[in-house]
């Protein structure tokens, strides 16, 4: 942006003069418009205040979080550890948190048991990771076992903790 503004600012200036010299003139002819162009120039080559800077201090920096590149699984803000990067990695973190008390079947269609909620295929549950809320599909569920999926990726978890799918 600032190189486009630097081009404006050298053609308008110099315009004039490769306008005269062409024409054989040694001197520039028209002083009040050259200098209204020199003017608009150096306006527009101010340095302009950051409107960022201004923001109130209790809104978050979108880009800086509070707690970014804090360790997982209990890791303090400005500790370093392993992010999960991949939806892949967020997924299997998760994955580890939902944990069904059962399945029962309900007019041929298998149902997951959280407590009182029962969830079937194609329900969604809402987890929150790390302070952020991910949303993930059931997408298949077994007698011992149940798929779910976070974008692309999908996992399979046991419905009785401590046991393999």
């Amino acid at each position: 942006m600032k190189f486009h503004r630097f081009l404006i600012f050298v053609l308008a200036a110099s315009a004039p003069v490769f306008v005269g010299v062409a024409q054989g003139a040694v001197a520039n002819e028209n002083p009040p418009k050259r200098e209204a162009t020199l003017e608009q120039a150096a306006e527009l080559l101010a340095p302009r205040e950051n409107p960022a800077a201004k923001l109130p201090a209790e809104l978050v920096d979108p880009f800086n979080p509070p707690g970014f590149g804090a360790a997982h699984a209990g890791g303090k803000p400005g500790e370093k550890g392993h992010i999960p990067v991949s939806d892949r990695e967020i997924l299997e973190n998760i994955a580890t948190r939902i944990t069904p008390s059962g399945m029962v079947m309900f007019n041929d269609n298998p149902l997951l048991l959280f407590r009182e909620k029962k969830l079937k295929v194609g329900d969604t549950l809402t987890i929150t990771f790390e302070g952020t809320d991910y949303v993930v599909v059931i997408t298949e569920i077994e007698a011992t076992s149940f798929k779910i999926r976070l974008n692309r990726e999908e996992v399979t978890r046991p419905i009785k903790p401590g046991k393999a799918p």
